[in-house]
């Protein structure tokens, strides 16, 4: 090897020679199946480029080619802008294709299908699953039963289709999925490959829809009541050639697959003779296997880069797994090749949080330094509450903005619902902040629901001053304690029994509901469904303050989860979705009204800004200086200050978070959160939340950080 780099040295200009000893060693290797291990921060890109360079000055091809797949389209126009502009680059540039997975797979499908149309709108959507696939759901009585009841249909439509979805991204076949066998054999392989979470996430969003029961037997269940109608639905959405985004990637999968039994392999000018991919780590099943048939029919090797310590989109279908075992996964022998120096982060950035990571035992170990000899301010500020942090925060922030050293800061969270107090009182005080409009909560229906029920438990407190029908309200609070409303029939009956007792007031309808034995999510076996819906609705109507309903509408209401924005990332992990303004409600005390006030003056003042898979236009809010987000939205960003909200013992980890992998998950997530920053890092930790004792994050002190003895009081 050390021969090789010398030739390569020798080639190259004295650019070359200016990159690290391990930067060289990636670019000197031979061909073959390669893993580059590239921390955050360590010239990833660039070496990638200056790997292809290397590789076409000693090919002994006249032309060889380059395929270079990345994760999003930011990063592909990343890097081929550099191809186009950098001078040392222009020679490689011609013979380099760099695309996404979903663009590859979209020009396979238009050239084997007909008009193919990508349905990605709502309505389009809608009109899916209402109009193309009513025939075959219509031969199945649970999922005729959903699609036709007007209260359920639209969100259970969307649903479905989702679910249609992952099991593509899992790597199952419509066109193979025909025995019990099969089905189990590639559940066993997802299992080993440690996607447990994903697939017990899929049996809970079918079970939310009453298409398979709870029970521990539900995976095996999904073979009997779904597979048989995703087959069918599979087949007749591609010979329709309507696709999904997902599908982009599913058909060209399948169509090489076609071509690789044929023998039929690219060849000529069509043919690729380097392969690399990029964020490797963040690939699912689905990817994994287009990958593998890509390389196949150009019978090139495959590079793959990326970091196994920022494998954070596993809610996503991705694994670590295929990063770490690429010889089982891929095939092959790979070689490995880590990049060992961090150009980005302070010195003691990269110090705390390699101390942090090597807390985690499925990775590849590695010995990152710093290339900055630089130190960040790192700071541990300790407060007596969420709403003494809240307000004590708001005036840090402050302090940081009118620093001409820092241009951007981050407040990042574990959970969406951590920023919504912040939101309110940076709108509230007309400080502008960027946070995508899936993060933009006071914006999504599930908080316009909130609203509604406050309304609702605010009139049965005022009592007969504000005329109310106690059974209409009570139906509302229902359809609103499970993820998916009442069935009609169960309404109905539930309904005609509420109105039988002639309550006079909500705690009567609640004292009704108790005695009802009728249909309620299932066969409500001696009236237990009844006394589980009254008791997750009680501890609203009694609640005497603002915080204490929105805490009992956090805790008890699934039905708030589902609309909870559009994005997806808390699928495994999905807390009480507005404990923390449950928190910052203290302050109103019983004041509903003022409370009311203050949030649509808050809302009032928000824009409504493009999700983040959306290219922002050049004018948009994305630019301001202050951003709100959580850990999962932070990766690929960097900022100048970075205030990790919470760093509590149950939030960081989650505290759903149990076996070995979920908490190995855990710490690359706050591993990621923490390498955002380039000069200050604070950590806010709560002594208490709802007034209960709360610990700091152990991950403090695997970091070796001390708490402060000073408890800032709110």
């Amino acid at each position: 090897m050390d021969n090789h780099n010398q030739d390569a040295t020798k080639l190259a200009p004295a650019e070359y020679a200016a990159l690290d000893s391990s930067q060289q060693e990636f670019c000197a290797l031979e061909d073959g199946a390669i893993r580059l291990l590239a921390p955050a921060g360590s010239g990833k890109t660039h070496s990638l480029l200056w790997r292809c360079r290397e590789l076409a000055e000693r090919s002994d091809k006249v032309k060889p080619r380059f395929l270079v797949f990345t994760f999003t389209r930011a990063a592909r126009e990343e890097l081929w802008d550099r191809l186009r502009t950098n001078v040392y680059f222009g020679a490689v540039a011609p013979l380099t294709t760099v695309t996404t997975l979903n663009s590859w797979g979209f020009r396979i499908v238009k050239a084997i299908t007909r008009n193919p149309r990508l349905i990605t709108k709502s309505n389009e959507r809608y009109w899916v699953i209402d109009n193309v696939l009513q025939p075959v759901w219509q031969g199945y009585p649970k999922l005729r039963a959903l699609l036709e009841d007007s209260r359920r249909k639209n969100r259970a439509g969307h649903e479905i289709l989702e679910c249609i979805d992952f099991f593509k991204s899992m790597g199952f076949r419509h066109d193979r999925l025909d025995s019990s066998h099969v089905y189990q054999e590639h559940i066993d392989y997802l299992l080993g490959c440690g996607m447990k979470n994903q697939l017990e996430g899929f049996v809970r969003r079918l079970n939310d829809m009453e298409l398979v029961s709870s029970d521990p037997d539900a995976l095996f269940q999904v073979y009997d009541q779904f597979v048989p109608f995703w087959r069918e639905a599979v087949q007749l959405l591609s010979s329709s050639a309507l696709l999904s985004l997902e599908d982009q990637k599913y058909l060209a999968w399948l169509e090489l697959e076609k071509q690789l039994k044929a023998e039929q392999y690219t060849t000529g000018s069509g043919r690729y003779h380097h392969i690399l991919v990029d964020e490797f780590q963040d690939i699912n099943p689905l990817d994994l296997f287009l990958l593998k048939a890509v390389a196949a029919l150009n019978k090139a090797k495959l590079t793959i880069v990326g970091d196994d310590d920022q494998a954070i989109y596993e809610w996503r279908g991705a694994t670590p797994e295929f990063i770490l075992e690429p010889d089982v996964h891929l095939g092959g022998a790979y070689q490995t090749c880590v990049l060992a120096t961090n150009y980005r982060s302070p010195r003691n950035i990269v110090d705390l949080s390699q101390q942090l990571i090597r807390h985690n035992n499925r990775r590849v170990p590695k010995d990152v330094s710093a290339r900055l000899t630089t130190e960040a301010h790192v700071e541990i500020r300790r407060y007596n509450s969420v709403s003494a942090a809240i307000s004590n925060t708001v005036g840090l922030v402050r302090s940081l903005l009118n620093d001409p050293q820092c241009s951007r800061v981050a407040l990042i969270g574990r959970k969406r619902s951590q920023i919504i107090p912040y939101q309110i009182v940076f709108a509230g005080q007309k400080i502008p902040f960027y946070a995508a409009e899936d993060l933009h909560v006071l914006l999504s229906e599930a908080f316009k629901e909130l609203k509604d029920i406050l309304a609702i438990q605010a009139r049965a407190r005022a009592g007969g001053g504000f005329p109310d029908d106690p059974v209409q309200s009570l139906l509302k609070l229902c359809d609103k304690i499970k993820r998916y409303p009442l069935a009609k029939r169960d309404r109905e009956q539930l309904q005609r029994h509420l109105y039988s007792k002639s309550p006079a007031d909500l705690k009567g309808a609640l004292r009704a509901l108790v005695e009802y034995t009728g249909p309620l999510k299932g066969t409500n076996l001696g009236g237990r469904a009844s006394v589980d819906f009254a008791s997750s609705i009680a501890p609203l109507i009694d609640a005497a303050t603002v915080s204490e309903a929105i805490k009992a509408i956090s805790d008890h209401f699934d039905g708030l989860k589902k609309d909870y924005g559009k994005s997806l990332e808390d699928i495994f992990y999905a807390d009480p979705p507005f404990l923390y303004l449950s928190e910052y409600a203290q302050r109103y005390g019983e004041d509903f009204a003022a409370f009311y006030s203050d949030i649509e003056r808050a809302i009032a003042t928000l824009a409504r800004i493009l999700p983040e898979d959306d290219p922002p236009p050049e004018d948009a809010e994305w630019k301001l200086p202050l951003h709100l987000m959580t850990a999962l939205r932070a990766k690929g960003k960097e900022f100048d200050a970075v205030i990790i909200l919470d760093a509590n013992d149950g939030i960081w980890p989650s505290k759903l978070a149990l076996d070995d992998n979920q908490l190995e998950q855990e710490r690359r997530l706050f591993y990621v959160a923490m390498t955002r920053a380039r000069r200050y890092l604070y950590f806010i930790v709560n002594d208490s939340m709802l007034g209960e004792f709360c610990y700091p994050t152990p991950y403090l002190a695997e970091m070796e950080l001390s708490i402060p003895e000073t408890i800032i009081q709110d």
